[in-house]
């Protein structure tokens, strides 16, 4: 029987701590994986591709402008639009096919607008442009705040 008590050595220590940072590495590299699997679940977190988008789905997302609006388009042909100095919120519906945007909103009653949609910049949050050119739409209100200023894409 040995009189004295057992002293780890620097080696099985050093051991032990390399074992620790692995597991803990395992578990941050597992965590980033399934984020990054759940952020492709969600269509409003990929900015637009510059060009001019296809469908709808291309242009998915929230937008402001330098004036606080907000455009939210949603996958399923559906918009929200929010213009504090203008008439507030309001909301409608949307198709897309090839540029061409085809809206309808409940403050505009049965008139319908067309724009040629047009997407500049990076595919970035902050950076990524959305440009409407009226082709036809008979209410001032839709018009002017789709058209005043650029819409950018915002993290959503």
């Amino acid at each position: 029987m040995n009189k004295y008590p057992l002293i780890r050595t620097d080696r099985l220590r050093t051991v032990k701590h390399f074992h620790v940072a692995a597991v803990i590495l395992v578990v941050i590299l597992a965590g980033a994986c399934s984020a990054d699997k759940e952020a492709a679940k969600y269509d409003n977190v990929r900015p637009p591709q510059a060009g001019t988008p296809a469908k709808a789905s291309d242009l998915t997302g929230i937008y402001r402008t330098i004036h606080q609006a907000l455009l939210q388009l949603r996958g399923n042909g559906s918009f929200v639009l929010i213009v504090p100095e203008g008439p507030g919120p309001s909301g409608g519906t949307y198709t897309l096919e090839n540029g061409r945007l085809t809206v309808k909103t409940d403050v505009c009653g049965s008139a319908v607008g067309q724009y040629d949609v047009t997407v500049t910049g990076p595919a970035q949050a902050g950076k990524a442009v959305l440009t409407f050119t009226a082709v036809q739409d008979d209410c001032d209100a839709r018009r002017r705040y789709l058209t005043i200023d650029p819409w950018v894409y915002a993290n959503s």
